[in-house]
């Protein structure tokens, strides 16, 4: 759940002639990319729609952990290329599966010792974790309880961190949920997830969608969603759309404070927006052709795009429009070969390419991120993009996860090898 996120431009040549180069089997790449991903959402069935939908579905904005997150200071390396860090914390069991951030600074990292084809019925795995203040620079292990390793917690396992404090670890049919930064846990039952469990789904004043009468982290299909935010407080007004439970669905709350809520139906896009902790919400212009809302860490951004994480293929739209005043404007569609997207301050998106090319959009072109000078991945391994709350932009592909904070085009880029 999380939100992206540039000032001067590199030369002129690089910025338009870079991003020309198309290698050879370019249909063959995107059609491993998407079988990639059914795979990769096959083995996470056990998670709930957010989960399923990537960046999106929901954005999780910025929480406090070991106090509010410092303003990050990029300093480049001398020859502008990402630093390498391992993540390698002493005493821990098992190859890294998991890595989750939540801003520049705080992180995750879940290590076990079976694979995520491995049966799902073992009993024998063994589960650890880590934890990084100071943007993976170092970590520290903060060891697992035993349940985790019992049959009730067996299968695979799954972050969900609020902060750099509070998370909860996933696993079977429980949670292990800490909110003091690993020192102590305690264990609950899947069908009655704690309060720290739930806002690791939601918004960052506790918004989520839920069924009328489930929890928002495990509840099971149902045939309308509601708006509903953790605690006592009634929502004053429901948003003025059908959330059916078949229906493509976003729920997103900026950094000022507003709320968006869409719901996709066939080919058209459905936004609604309140500036007012849900008392009034305004409905805004439907958009055919549209597949997802994208807004950057600070509210002031708005952008709806033509292509779903979920439905990648060669064929998907790219197209672009942005709010402006309380209309949508098409833009110039982004580049055909674009695997990810997430909108950054400042009015720009954060792309990858389907080739392992990062860099940014700017509503009429494709700028190279002259900062990694090579490519991230690409086809199987294309890399995703993803924008935290402090407007910290994430590369993942499937060995490594890159950090760039900082603002703009101005951001330090960090290269964390699994």
């Amino acid at each position: 759940m999380r939100e992206i996120h540039l000032d001067k431009l590199f030369a002129e040549f690089e910025a338009t002639a870079a991003p020309t180069f198309r290698p050879p089997g370019a249909e063959a790449a995107r059609r491993r990319v998407h079988d990639r991903r059914r795979r990769r959402r096959a083995l996470l069935a056990g998670l709930v729609a957010l989960l399923l939908a990537g960046p999106g579905a929901y954005a999780v904005a910025g929480r406090d952990g070991d106090g509010d997150p410092p303003t990050p200071t990029p300093s480049p390396t001398p020859d502008g290329r990402p630093i390498e860090r391992k993540v390698n914390p002493v005493g821990v069991a098992g190859r890294l599966d998991t890595l989750r951030f939540v801003d520049a600074r705080h992180g995750w990292a879940l290590f076990d010792t079976c694979g995520p084809t491995d049966d799902l019925g073992r009993t024998d795995c063994r589960r650890d974790l880590a934890r990084t203040t100071d943007g993976g620079e170092t970590w520290q292990r903060t060891p697992l309880p035993e349940a985790v390793n019992r049959p009730l917690l067996s299968g695979p396992a799954h972050l969900l961190p609020v902060d750099g404090r509070t998370l909860t670890v996933w696993a079977g049919e429980g949670y292990l949920v800490t909110t003091d930064g690993g020192a102590t846990f305690t264990e609950h039952p899947l069908t009655s997830p704690p309060e720290a469990t739930q806002l690791g789904v939601a918004t960052r004043s506790g918004y989520l969608l839920r069924c009328p009468d489930g929890n928002g982290v495990h509840d099971l299909p149902c045939s309308r969603y509601r708006l509903a935010r953790i605690g006592p407080a009634a929502i004053p007004a429901q948003p003025p759309l059908v959330m059916d439970g078949d229906a493509a669905r976003q729920l997103i709350e900026g950094g000022d404070g507003r709320l968006w809520v869409t719901v996709r139906e066939g080919d058209e896009l459905s936004v609604v927006v309140s500036s007012d902790s849900a008392a009034t919400w305004q409905e805004l212009p439907v958009v055919r052709g549209a597949a997802r809302l994208l807004v950057s860490p600070d509210g002031q951004h708005r952008w709806l795009v033509g292509m779903s994480d979920a439905e990648y293929n060669a064929s998907t739209s790219k197209r672009v429009w942005q709010l402006v005043g309380d209309s949508w404007r098409e833009r110039v569609g982004l580049p055909p070969d674009t695997n990810s997207v997430a909108a950054i301050n400042g009015g720009l998106l954060a792309m990858t390419t389907a080739y392992g090319n990062v860099g940014y959009w700017t509503g009429d072109r494709y700028i190279d991120a002259p900062e990694p000078r090579e490519r991230f991945g690409s086809g199987e391994d294309a890399p995703s993009v993803q924008v935290l709350p402090d407007d910290t932009i994430v590369i993942t592909t499937l060995n490594t996860t890159i950090l760039a904070p900082g603002t703009a085009q101005t951001r330090t880029w960090t290269r964390l090898l699994h």
